[in-house]
């Protein structure tokens, strides 16, 4: 696209609509990141572009950048005044700078607000124009777009702000409704182990013989590819996008944190706290995505800000044992009691057809204390 396709506001905003259309056809945040960008850049006449969101931690922004065809990295700042793209999330503000190296341009947004020139200086690139607008959703920052050198030169101009705007509006929409989609499958991390461990064919081997043998293809890629644990803990923490946090046997125990909660609950819920400080409570978990869903960390902390870390079930069991002890096998019932178990059930079943009784639940409990059976009644109504 040359530039007089883009200074026309008519092509420009045709072609942005477009666009637009092909972020909601995205399946996922990161795709939006990696694929949609040199088109964007296209459009808009930038050299380079940058979009990032905010992190689980609420304190930084995140973005993946590529590195190779099916490869990438993350870039991480922090929501401050240090950075251009922190302080648009910081200041809720649009920054049109001409040159980020001006001091006494940044100073007009802030005293304190500055560039980091590390990436310039590493790789030899000179960033000069920037345009950073803050994404929003529900009055909440979720993101931030940077476009990046100015192909014309100057600042970008009024329709290209408009049209960033735009852009942004429509990003706030596509990342609200990927985060309401259903949460990522815990087993996709196998695609993120990368050549650093298996080959595409192995892996695809060890996703078909977990499915097939009916185990977590975790415990297939630790016994049987003898993949390390803690390459299929980047791996995890690379598909959530969260840290990956080891069993270390010398962590301390957070007795203070374990009030109301035992084993049992733990397992069943696979998350449990490890540290609080002033600035977040860490939840450690198998399944960030569900834990995330379930609200149940809010409502036993709800004063405190989780920022959850993902573990190998093997670390989580380690650390269920150094929380609570070794598990203990559940007491087997005597063989009588057992058969007039049995016997009992089955009277219920053929008492509850007999009645014409469906969705027959039975739901025990610990000890001498009684159970519950429900029912559903059902029937067919005839009209006349």
């Amino acid at each position: 696209m040359n530039d007089s396709t883009i200074v026309a506001n008519g092509d420009f905003f045709r072609h942005l609509q477009q666009l637009t259309t092909r972020i909601h056809a995205t399946r996922n945040v990161d795709e939006i990141m990696l694929d949609l960008s040199e088109g964007i850049c296209t459009l808009f006449g930038a050299d380079r572009l940058t979009i990032y969101t905010v992190g689980e931690d609420k304190a930084s922004l995140v973005s993946k950048i590529k590195t190779g065809m099916a490869s990438f990295r993350q870039l991480r700042l922090p929501i401050s005044a240090q950075s251009v793209a922190g302080y648009a999330a910081l200041a809720r503000r649009l920054l049109n700078l001409n040159d980020v190296y001006d001091a006494a341009e940044l100073q007009r947004y802030a005293a304190d607000l500055r560039f980091q020139q590390g990436v310039d200086r590493r790789t030899g690139y000179r960033t000069t124009q920037m345009l950073v607008v803050p994404i929003m959703h529900d009055s909440e920052v979720i993101g931030v777009l940077q476009l990046i050198n100015n192909l014309r030169g100057g600042p970008f101009d009024s329709t290209i702000v408009e049209g960033a705007r735009y852009l942004c509006d429509t990003l706030a929409i596509a990342f609200a409704q990927r985060r309401q989609e259903a949460r990522r499958e815990r087993t996709g991390f196998v695609g993120a182990l990368g050549a650093r461990a298996l080959g595409r064919e192995q892996v695809e081997q060890a996703v078909e013989q977990a499915r097939a043998q009916g185990r977590d293809v975790e415990d297939v890629l630790l016994d049987d590819f003898k993949v390390k644990l803690p390459v299929v803990g980047r791996a995890l923490a690379d598909h959530f996008a969260v840290p990956y946090l080891a069993f270390h046997p010398g962590r301390r125990v957070p007795a203070e944190l374990l009030d109301g909660m035992d084993r049992a609950a733990a397992e069943v819920r696979q998350w449990l706290p490890v540290e609080r400080n002033e600035h977040a409570l860490y939840v450690v978990c198998i399944d960030p995505d569900k834990v995330r869903a379930d609200n149940a960390v809010a409502t036993l902390f709800p004063q405190s800000r989780p920022v959850f870390c993902v573990t190998t079930r093997r670390d989580f069991a380690a650390l269920l044992d150094q929380y609570f002890g070794p598990a203990t096998a559940p007491a087997a019932l005597p063989p009588e009691r057992a058969d007039r178990l049995v016997d009992t059930v089955a009277a219920l079943v053929a008492g509850s057809h007999r009645e014409g009784l469906s969705d027959l639940r039975i739901e025990t409990a610990p000890g001498d204390r009684p159970g519950e059976i429900r029912f559903t009644v059902s029937g067919v109504l005839r009209l006349p």
